[in-house]
């Protein structure tokens, strides 16, 4: 059945779209775009794992780069089905590149200790880090879809489909070996009353669950959308989405408002291990009202590290004519994985579909033991499936090329937006779209506060200034009169300063006041949120709470929402092509767990 439960790609290891776009970062170490370089020493990144996509936009054309990743076990249940408005090019992808993005734009959160007393400290209060945890009817009659393409791409073989209604659709899939849900075909309607067309990917014959890898989905278009209402059929509450972009200047959503975090809200002592609970309650606050993103980095492409595209040492040269037995020997002088004599150990994610496909594994042998040594059952390799030229081919295909064209999107874009929000079924009612605005500024990813040593207790001075009295070694746990978020904005397609619909600042600081002045040191007087000074270990992130440059406060006045609490952003609910070229989108309509990276040829 197609599941679409949105767990994205996050770089590595999260799936986006269960009929949706997942890739999922991989689990990064400390230093991995922190402060290592002699900035915080205890500093940790926020957990990164959850549902992610990645924009290029170039030339009137979008391409979203998507990993699939499927928590089923059954392969043959696996199936996907993404709505686009335009017939797209599909190609393999890469999912080091959204990796690497990732990785380079995590929101790190640190502090650092600066000693205000002669005399003994207070005894350590033991608080470590603490990690982040981890319907209807169809549309009946009308003509059989048009069958546009059907082809093969790596491990997958896939139709794209036009025209026809929900329940034609839905047998054609089933009448092919597609497996449906009963639940989808009355959101399906929407998107074929919209004009889209459909994208159908299953894995191909004797293809695992293990060899499903990125593919890129590139159609016509200028701006990105995730259309995500199909989604809400199986998705989870408060499920994570990423979005990643990379292109010539910031990028903001203009059906989905912008979210600044009260940061006087986040756990600066655990390194904001309550961070994504800060998030979730930040863009569920009214006039976000459950629809809203956090712009957690928007600056220079070159913080990406790029190593992990190199295609050095894989010559593919090496495989002409190579027996059998030698091919993971070969792979393994390329770097692409790693065996002992009982197992191997995989460093590139597509290599495992390149040897099932080509070395596939004797029947009642363990796939352990015949990788790690193929001349130990020499007499057993599948004489007919191995073929070198065929096998050069594929590894050109599936591993040298979405390499090259990652390295090629990041030496041509000069600019990187990552966004992150949280959405429950509920309010999928409407599709986020996206638009870059180069008249707003940079958003860096590292925020350091410093924590100053009292002889009699400490306080913490966040970045911007406010000044927080820490009591017991713990943060303070709020109340509800504190606000999640310190500003909520509107941006317009056309361009210019945000609209400020919500601006807590004064709250935030009225109540921080009332907190300094009851727990702060009596030798030290009870300082108020003025007490601290900008320390400079923050990143150029705008703290000033009050209205950007020709902003308004209030509702919108370019036809946006009311701002009250239900009411839809947007005057449409989806992403539609319009007259000035198309609005660009992927959907976040899968069919089990994605995680997406793609691959294009640059004009």
């Amino acid at each position: 059945m197609w599941k679409f439960d949105l767990s994205l790609f996050a770089g590595v290891s999260a799936s986006i779209l269960a009929g949706v776009v997942a890739l999922v970062p991989a689990e990064v170490e400390a230093c991995g775009g922190t402060f290592c370089d002699g900035g915080l020493p205890g500093s940790m990144p926020v957990d990164q794992t959850g549902e992610t996509i990645l924009f290029a936009i170039d030339n009137g054309f979008v391409e979203a780069h998507v990993q699939i990743q499927y928590d089923g076990g059954d392969a043959q249940q696996f199936a996907w089905l993404v709505p686009v408005p335009e017939v797209p090019e599909i190609e393999i992808g890469s999912f080091r590149l959204v990796q690497a993005v990732l990785d380079a734009t995590v929101p790190v959160y640190g502090f650092e200790d600066q000693l205000m007393c002669d005399g003994p400290l207070p005894p350590p209060g033991g608080v470590g880090f603490l990690a982040e945890p981890d319907g209807g009817g169809v549309n009946g009659g009308g003509d059989d879809p048009d069958v546009i393409a059907q082809d093969v791409v790596g491990a997958f073989e896939y139709a794209i489909l036009q025209g026809g209604t929900s329940a034609t659709i839905t047998e054609w899939l089933q009448d092919n070996g597609y497996s449906t849900d009963d639940e989808a075909p009355a959101i399906l309607d929407d998107y074929i009353d919209e004009g889209h067309v459909f994208v159908a990917l299953r894995l191909r014959h004797n293809q695992g669950v293990s060899d499903i890898h990125p593919v890129v989905i590139r159609f016509p278009g200028n701006e990105p959308c995730i259309p995500i209402r199909l989604t809400r059929v199986a998705a989870r509450e408060d499920m994570d989405i990423r979005a990643l972009f990379l292109g010539e200047a910031r990028v903001v959503p203009t059906t989905y408002r912008e979210v600044l975090l009260n940061r006087t809200r986040l756990d600066w002592l655990t390194y904001g291990s309550n961070y994504r609970e800060l998030v979730t309650l930040a863009v569920d606050a009214p006039m976000a009202d459950g629809r809203a993103f956090v712009t957690e980095y928007a600056g220079s492409s070159e913080v990406i590290d790029a190593s992990t595209l190199d295609t050095t040492n894989l010559d593919v040269d090496q495989f002409g004519g190579v027996p059998a037995v030698q091919v993971v020997d070969v792979l393994v002088g390329m770097g692409l994985m790693a065996c002992n004599t009982d197992e191997c150990e995989w460093y590139h994610e597509l290599v495992p579909s390149l040897l099932h496909e080509f070395l596939p594994v004797p029947a009642g042998v363990a796939e352990p033991d015949f990788y790690s040594c193929l001349s130990c059952y020499a007499g057993l390799i599948d004489a007919a499936a191995w073929d070198p030229p065929a096998f050069a081919a594929a590894f050109t295909e599936r591993i040298v090329a979405p390499l090259q064209h990652g390295q090629e999107l990041l030496d041509t874009w000069p600019y990187v937006t990552r966004l992150y929000t949280t959405i429950s079924p509920i309010e999928m009612t409407v599709d986020p779209m996206f638009t870059e605005n180069p008249e707003l500024p940079d958003v860096a990813n590292r925020h350091g506060a410093q924590r100053d040593q009292h002889c009699c207790g400490n306080a913490m001075q966040l970045p911007g200034g406010r000044l927080v009295w820490v009591p017991n070694s713990s943060w303070p746990a709020w109340e509800d009169d504190m606000p999640w978020a310190e500003r909520i904005e509107e941006h317009s397609a056309a361009g210019g300063a945000p609209v400020v619909l919500a601006d807590h600042s004064a709250e935030i600081d009225a109540v921080l006041e009332q907190w300094n002045a009851a727990n702060a040191c009596e030798d030290e007087g009870g300082t108020g949120t003025g007490g601290g000074t900008d320390t400079g270990l923050d990143d150029g992130i705008d703290d000033d709470p009050g209205p950007g440059p020709g902003s308004t406060g209030g509702t919108s006045t370019d036809g946006g929402s009311t701002g009250e609490p239900g009411v839809d952003a947007p005057s449409s609910g989806g992403c539609t092509v319009g007259a000035t070229g198309g609005i660009a989108w992927l959907s976040l309509l899968l069919g089990l767990g994605l995680v997406g990276v793609a691959r294009r040829r640059l004009a």
